[in-house]
C-alpha cells in the first residue's frame, strides 16, 4: 500500500497532520527551498509531540554536494531520533562520494536519497544508494514554480524508476507539487509513499499553513494503511480505481470513459522500412466502467481518463511493436486489469501509410461482467495468452506454488501479500525469495572469492532467512522442509512456507549457478508437488500478458534458468505491487492475482 507523507513546519501543523490521519510526518521549512530544514529545536519539539503516533522524517536542507558537509548535517538530524533522514542529491560529480560518506550513518538510521525531476536526475545513482545501505530513494522537484512532478518525469518513465529502486531493496517515494488529480495516476505505479505540501495548504500556497480540510481531501484519495493492531480504514471506493473492486450497489450502471484522437509517435510495423524510426499513431479508447456512486463528487468516485493515456504512453515506451493488433491487445489488457472496467474498445490507427489511415479496432470484455471481483476471461473465447484473465477459475487451479520475492522485504505491500496468502482458500505453498540476504551473499563472494557451490548453498539459506520473517508475520503459516511437512501443514489448515535447504541442497537436478535463483527453485518445487500453477510476486510492474518467459528473462524479471526449470503444464502467473491491494479478495475466492504468461514452446522429444 502507498502511504501519505505530509510536510509540516512544526508542532502546530504536525497536530493537524496527525488529526488528518497522515502516515508519515515530514519536517521541512518550505520558505528555505525545496528541502529547507527546520531548526533542531523545532524538530525535537515536534518529535516529542508526535510521541510515536506516526513515523517522522526530516530534510537536511539544500546543501552543497560536499561529503563532509552533508555527513555532518545528516548526523545532527539523526541524533534527534527522527525515523527517516532525507538528503538531497543535486547534480554533481561528488554525488557518489557523498553517498559513500553516509554509509556509517545508514547502518543505524534510515536514509532517504532525494533526486530532482527538474534537474536531470541520474537514476544510475540508485545502485550506489543501495550499495551504501540507504533505506530509500525518492523523486521531488527543486523549483516549485517550474511545474509538477509529472511535468518533468512523464508517466511512462516512472515505472522504470520505481521498479529499479524496489528491485534494489529501496523504499520508493514520489513528490513534487503533487495535486489531487495526480494521485490516481501515480497510485498504479505502487510507490511506497507520496509526498505532499502545497496541496495541503489550500489556496495559500506551499509557504502558507496547511489546513485540516485540505489534508482530509488528500487523505481520502490515498487509501489509508491500517495501523499495527488496528482495524483497516481503507477506502474501497478508491481501491476500485487501483485494481480491487468489492461488491457494489447492483442498481448502479456503467459510465463510458473515452479518449479520442490521442496521437503519439510509435515504433511500430512489421516491414523493414518501418523499423528504426517512429510514425504517428492515433488511439481511440472507450471503457465501460462500473459506477461506485450515483453522486460523484471528487476523484475518489471516477476512473480517470489520465490512467488510460498514461497506460498507452507506458506501453509505447517499451519499444518496437510489430503489429497494430498486438498494440491494441496490450492496451486493452492494461485497461481491463482494473476490475471496474467491464468492456473496452481500442482503435489503433497508423496515420503515415498513404493518403488515409489504416489500423485495427478491437473490443474486449470480461466474460463475467457482474459486480464484485471479476473472474473469467477478459477477451474472446479461445483467444491467446495476450488477453487471458488475470486469474484462473478455481476449478482449474487446484494447487499453486507462490514465490514471494525477497525484494518485498522492505516494501509497504509485504504485510498485504502475507495476509492475502495466509487467508488463501486456494491451496498454496509459499516459497520465500532471497532478497537482500542473497544480495549479501553476492557481495561477500566478490570480496572473499569463494566458489559458486558455496554461494549456491548460502543463497538457499538466504531464502530461509526471509522465510523466517514471513513465518513471524502470521500465525496461519507453518514452516515446511519436506513435501510431507507441506501436506501435513495443509491438512492442519495452515499455509506452508518452504524452508528449502533440506530438499534443494541435495537435489541433483538443481544446477549450482547464479542462473538459478528462487524463481527457478519455485518452478522446481511446482514440479515436485504436481502443482497446476506457479505465481511469482515481484517488486516490478513492468510486464504484460503479452510477455514471454524469454522476454522476461532478457529484462531480468525472471532468472536465466527459469524457462528450463518450469515444468510442462504448469500455468505461470506474475504479480507486482499494484496487485497487492486486491490479492486478498482474489485468493479468498480461490483465484490467483496477476497476469498469465504464455508457456514456452518446447521442441517435441524424439522417441527412442
Amino acid at each position: 500500500m502507498t502511504r501519505m507523507l505530509a510536510s509540516v513546519t512544526g508542532v502546530d501543523e504536525a497536530e493537524i497532520a496527525l488529526a488528518g490521519g497522515v502516515d508519515i510526518v515530514d519536517l521541512k521549512d518550505p520558505k528555505a527551498g525545496a528541502l529547507g530544514a527546520v531548526s533542531i529545536q523545532t524538530l525535537s519539539r515536534t518529535i516529542s509531540l508526535i510521541a510515536g503516533r506516526a513515523p517522522v522524517s526530516a530534510v537536511c536542507g539544500d546543501l552543497p554536494m560536499e561529503p563532509e558537509t552533508i555527513r555532518a548535517k545528516a548526523e545532527e538530524i539523526a541524533a534527534t531520533g527522527v525515523d527517516y533522514v532525507k538528503i538531497g542529491f543535486f547534480p554533481s560529480a561528488n554525488a557518489a562520494a557523498c553517498a559513500a560518506a553516509l554509509e556509517p550513518l545508514a547502518a543505524r538510521t534510515k536514509l532517504i536519497a532525494v533526486l530532482f525531476a527538474d534537474l536531470a536526475p541520474d537514476f544510475e545513482l540508485l545502485p550506489v544508494f543501495a550499495k551504501h545501505r540507504f533505506h530509500g530513494a525518492m523523486v521531488d522537484t527543486a523549483n516549485k514554480a517550474n511545474g509538477r512532478l509529472l511535468d518533468h518525469l512523464p508517466p511512462e518513465q516512472i515505472p522504470g524508476f520505481v521498479d529499479r529502486a524496489k528491485s534494489l531493496g529501496l523504499m520508493v517515494g514520489l513528490s513534487g507539487s503533487l495535486e489531487a488529480p495526480d494521485i490516481p495516476r501515480l497510485l498504479p505505479f505502487a510507490p511506497d509513499f507520496l509526498g505532499f505540501r502545497g496541496a495541503l495548504c489550500g489556496d495559500s500556497g506551499r509557504t502558507g499553513s496547511i489546513s485540516a480540510e485540505a489534508v482530509s481531501q488528500i487523505r481520502e484519495l490515498v487509501p489509508e494503511v491500517s495501523r499495527a493492531g488496528g482495524s483497516s480504514s481503507v477506502d474501497y471506493r478508491l481501491l476500485a480505481a487501483r485494481g480491487y473492486s468489492p461488491d457494489t450497489d447492483p442498481t448502479l450502471g456503467t459510465d463510458k470513459i473515452f479518449v479520442r484522437d490521442f496521437v503519439l509517435p510509435v515504433q511500430i510495423g512489421a516491414y523493414s522500412f518501418e523499423h528504426g524510426h517512429t510514425q504517428k499513431v492515433r488511439f481511440d479508447v472507450t471503457a465501460d466502467v462500473l459506477q461506485v456512486t450515483d453522486h460523484p463528487e471528487d476523484m475518489r468516485h471516477v476512473f480517470s481518463y489520465d490512467i488510460i493515456m498514461d497506460g498507452i504512453r507506458t506501453i509505447v515506451a517499451r519499444g518496437h511493436v510489430q503489429l497494430s493488433e498486438a498494440l491494441a491487445e496490450q492496451v486493452a489488457t492494461y485497461i481491463l486489469e482494473n476490475p471496474r472496467v467491464v468492456r473496452v474498445t481500442v482503435r489503433v490507427e497508423k496515420l503515415e501509410l498513404g493518403p488515409g489511415g489504416v489500423g485495427v479496432e478491437i473490443e474486449r470484455k470480461r466474460q463475467s461482467a457482474g459486480r464484485g471481483v471479476a473472474s473469467g476471461s477478459a477477451g474472446r473465447k479461445g483467444q491467446s495468452a495476450v488477453s487471458q484473465p488475470r486469474q484462473e477459475r478455481p476449478e482449474v487451479v487446484r494447487r499453486a506454488v507462490v514465490k514471494l520475492g525477497g525484494s518485498t522485504v522492505r516494501a509497504a505491500e509485504l504485510e498485504s501479500w502475507i495476509a492475502a496468502l495466509a487467508g488463501s482458500k486456494l491451496p498454496v505453498v509459499i516459497v520465500p525469495g532471497g532478497g537482500l540476504f542473497a544480495d549479501q551473499v553476492r557481495e561477500t563472494q566478490i570480496r572473499m572469492d569463494f566458489s559458486d557451490t558455496a554461494a549456491h548453498a548460502m543463497a538457499i539459506l538466504a531464502m530461509e532467512q526471509f522465510g523466517q520473517i514471513i513465518l513471524d508475520r502470521d500465525e496461519r503459516l507453518a514452516p515446511a522442509r519436506s513435501l510431507q511437512e507441506m501436506a501435513r501443514a495443509s491438512d492442519a489448515g495452515k499455509v506452508p512456507v518452504w524452508l528449502p535447504s533440506s530438499l534443494a541442497l541435495s537435489a541433483p537436478d538443481i544446477p549450482v549457478s547464479w542462473d538459478i535463483t528462487s524463481d527457478s527453485l519455485a518452478a522446481w518445487l511446482a514440479g515436485k508437488l504436481g502443482a497446476k500453477a506457479l505465481l511469482l510476486i515481484k517488486q516490478t510492474g513492468a510486464f504484460f500478458g503479452s510477455d514471454t518467459i524469454d522476454s522476461l528473462a532478457t529484462r531480468g524479471i525472471v532468472d536465466a534458468g527459469f524457462a528450463a526449470m518450469l515444468p510442462d503444464g504448469v500455468d505461470f502467473h506474475l504479480a507486482g505491487p499494484k496487485d497487492a491491494a486486491g490479492a486478498g479478495a482474489l485468493l479468498a475466492a480461490g483465484n490467483l492475482p496477476g497476469v498469465a504468461i504464455a508457456a514456452p514452446v518446447r521442441p517435441a522429444r524424439k522417441a527412442g
